[in-house]
């Protein structure tokens, strides 16, 4: 595992989804906090399991080991959630160093596990912690802790790998139990003699003696001599699960000889057995996109033959607020929302090997998030909705099926009692709804201008009472329930009432207003419910392959994948202008407060500056693409007529005349 936490991916993101409209600044699903402080501010790692009880237990690393030279490694803090992962609280602390001749120096990246059923002594329901321990004076390069009271203390149970005369190590525990009920342990492995890197496991009747080692997957050359012949395939970072029909899944990143990290994954019918080591498996990606290092992955179970697998990784090509799913146990891919907007921050190991779980049809995440100064432990949820993800604190546009016109805050009120309306798309803060799940499938709708919740007032049992706003106090009249119908659409009742969303008399009309009605198969209790990001990508119209990117001296040019720029010098988040609000800045995602502006006619980024020509440089009026359809163009805020545009693949301003200016004006602002 050591190379991959030193290569940089250098990875361009591919093309994804198309904003409809600029101006609403949506909030990205940062989740809640579990843990994080200045002291501790390099937590990355985590790993979760629900417990028999049904909790959630949640562990992680809270020291970088680059950071420490590859030592100075910190004890574990378990925490556990009983709500879903809303709050969480401190269980216990586990430190290696308490244990003879084991040190926390040299120990980290943990695997833990659940028993599904007894193993030998050890009953169902014992929570296993495994640890790397790459200190070459240790005899084992694994070590086992069992806890049989859900993780409030721990007893050292087993050693596994032996580092015999290797001054190499193994890496990334991770558990089964196969369909012959053995204890399965599989593990990047790099002490044979051989490989670079391979993936290896043991199993074990009582989860103390190990044995069986079978390398699954790794390129083998007999000659190859570690620092002298340049890398071999080193697959690794091995994540196993069980799908719903029992088939046994793996994803795992594949570094150097060309793969740059991909991950791939392969199936087993018994969890031992994983066909040929020398196959690279399956890729994880679509539509331009693939998964790279360190997959976190889960299965729902959906109704389907394997159940939705959900994975992602820490350098993925999509968005940030985007995963992959699969239906059919990994042999096509596409992409979903994920529970939070995951940036990654190399420098920091924010986005380093986060972890999915599944409860029910909730899907729960835990990653790090760099605040600025330190990384978070964050934990984020969704909520299955056929092939639909609604995610907790996200924010979402909600258009009726029978007009296309939006949910919306009459007129931008502030006021209680406001009636909502239908209106047509606009963009703007009125149409933004920001999701807080309160119970179960039941969520409140907050409008994002005026901070006020969806509301049936006085908790009316009425038919056709209208739809108001009121001051947040998330009871059963505020809570309201997705249901997916076909073709990907919605019905949303409110808890209180057991009545639908409609529009009064089934108005089609501009300013219909919203009412609750009894179900029915009229089209305006059909709703479309669209997420609305924050971050996007700028790409040419007619360079359909490259987009807007800033180099380090400042010039924004168009660039492909194939680039040695960062991607995340090619993503901006979309602000209220700032010199007119009612138009938008782009803000550099990777260097805040950096922002798109013109200056002597070209396009750069530079730092902010409180000046009047500053704001009106970098404020941008947004219109519908000046060629073909879809996109969107930008003229200046301060010279009417002048556009941005590429030319020569530089970002420039000019006038606009002929079709290739017009082209060369139009770009797709692709949501991440």
């Amino acid at each position: 595992m050591p190379i991959a936490f030193v290569i940089t991916l250098m990875l361009a993101f591919a093309v994804i989804l198309v904003l409809p409209l600029p101006s609403v600044l949506a909030n990205n699903a940062t989740g809640v906090t579990i843990y994080g402080n200045a002291t501790d501010d390099c937590c990355f790692y985590e790993r979760v399991v629900t417990l028999s009880n049904g909790d959630l237990l949640a562990t992680w690393m809270r020291e970088f080991p680059i950071d420490t030279g590859w030592s100075g490694m910190k004890s574990f803090y378990f925490y556990k959630s009983s709500d879903h992962g809303k709050t969480w609280s401190y269980v216990s602390e586990l430190d290696p160093s308490n244990y003879q001749g084991l040190s926390r120096d040299k120990i980290g990246m943990p695997g833990m596990f659940v028993l599904p059923q007894d193993i030998g002594s050890l009953s169902e329901g014992t929570v296993l912690f495994a640890t790397s321990d790459w200190d070459v004076n240790s005899d084992y390069c694994i070590h086992i802790w069992e806890s049989t009271n859900n993780g409030s203390t721990w007893s050292l149970l087993s050693n596994l790998a032996p580092r015999g005369n290797s001054s190499q190590s193994v890496w990334e525990p991770e558990f089964a139990v196969s369909s012959d009920k053995l204890l399965v342990c599989y593990y990047s492995d790099e002490r044979q003699d051989g490989y670079d890197q391979c993936i290896a496991l043991e199993t074990s009747e009582d989860g103390v003696n190990w044995g069986d080692y079978t390398i699954i997957a790794g390129e083998y050359d007999p000659d190859w001599e570690r620092g002298v012949d340049p890398p071999m395939w080193r697959p690794g970072m091995p994540r196993v699960i069980q799908l719903i029909d029992g088939t046994y899944f793996m994803a795992y990143e594949n570094i150097c000889d060309g793969y740059g990290g991909i991950v791939s994954c392969r199936t087993s019918e018994d969890g031992t057995d994983w066909g040929d080591m020398n196959e690279l498996g399956t890729i994880v990606g679509t539509s331009g996109t693939a998964a790279y290092q360190c997959p976190e992955v889960t299965c729902i179970d959906d109704g389907s033959d394997y159940g939705r697998i959900f994975l992602r990784g820490m350098n993925d090509t999509c968005s940030g607020s985007l995963c992959y799913t699969s239906t059919n146990a990994g042999q096509t891919w596409q992409l979903i929302d994920a529970p939070l907007t995951a940036v990654r921050r190399e420098p920091v190991a924010s986005g380093w090997s986060g972890t999915f779980v599944a409860h029910g049809n909730r899907l729960i995440e835990l990653n790090n998030c760099y605040n600025g100064s330190y990384n978070e432990i964050r934990c984020g949820t969704g909520i299955l909705y056929g092939d639909k993800l609604i995610v907790d604190g996200a924010d979402y546009k909600i258009k009726n099926v029978a007009s296309n016109y939006c949910l919306d805050d009459a007129g931008g009120s502030m006021e209680w009692g406001n009636e909502m309306i239908l209106w047509s798309d606009n963009g703007l803060h009125t149409q933004s709804w920001h999701t807080k799940n309160i119970s179960g499938e039941y969520f409140s709708l907050i409008c994002n201008f005026s901070d006020l919740a969806l509301d049936n007032p006085d908790g009316s049992q009425e038919i056709g009472t209208r739809i108001v706003q009121w001051d947040k106090n998330y009871s059963s009249a505020q809570r309201w329930k997705l249901i997916p119908i076909n073709n990907g659409y919605f019905k949303i009742q409110n808890e209180c009432s057991g009545l639908y969303l409609d529009t009064e008399d089934e108005s089609i009309e501009l300013h219909a207003y919203v009412v609750q009605s009894t179900s029915s198969s009229s089209d305006t209790q059909k709703w479309i419910v669209e997420r609305i990001y924050e971050i996007v990508r700028l790409r040419s119209y007619n360079v359909y392959d490259c987009h807007a990117y800033h180099n380090s001296s400042g010039s924004v040019l168009i660039a492909n994948e194939s680039t040695s720029m960062s991607p995340y010098s090619s993503q901006w988040r979309v602000v209220p202008g700032l010199k007119n609000s009612s138009y938008i800045s782009f803000e550099s995602l990777d260097q805040p407060g950096y922002y798109l502006r013109h200056y002597n006619g070209n396009v750069i980024i530079s730092p902010y500056e409180d000046t009047d020509i500053f704001k009106q440089d970098a404020t941008w009026r947004p219109h519908n693409g000046l060629y073909g359809s879809g996109g969107k163009s930008f003229e200046t805020y301060n010279f009417n007529n002048i556009y941005m545009r590429h030319y020569n693949s530089y970002l420039i301003i000019s006038e606009i005349n002929s079709d290739l200016d017009k082209k060369d004006a139009t770009f797709y602002m692709e949501c991440q």
